[in-house]
């Protein structure tokens, strides 16, 4: 499988870990990251951990996965988080999807940043 995808109704998160999408891999994802954004309410945070994918994504795959920040955006994401510890990983996230495109090197970092975020809230 090239990417799991879990939601996390209580926490209000979406954890992605993505091992190396094709461009066939792209239909599925975007129709379970709808699916996802489903369960999901506005100031929903989001991780995706790529810190297992061998290479980068193609161009063709990128341009076919950017419409997810929309997607994203249009359903009130909070904030969104990459683990990622490759520079041409962060230069690719930061391209794609512009101000969500947060790095941290391990989970656990990233899970921290995202919960700093939903006590601002509280």
């Amino acid at each position: 499988m090239p990417y799991t995808m879990e939601v996390n109704v209580q926490k209000n998160q979406v954890v992605v870990k993505a091992f190396g999408l094709t461009e066939e891999d792209v239909p599925s994802y975007i129709s379970d990251f709808e699916k996802a954004m489903k369960q999901l309410k506005p100031g929903f945070t989001g991780v995706t951990d790529v810190s297992g994918s061998a290479s980068v994504l193609s161009p063709e795959v990128a341009a076919k996965l950017a419409p997810t920040g929309d997607i994203a955006v249009a359903n009130g994401v909070g904030g969104w988080v990459y683990v990622a510890n490759s520079p041409v990983w962060k230069m690719q996230m930061k391209r794609l999807f512009g101000q969500f495109a947060v790095h941290y090197p391990t989970f656990e970092e990233a899970d921290a940043y995202l919960q700093s975020l939903s006590n601002l809230g509280k």
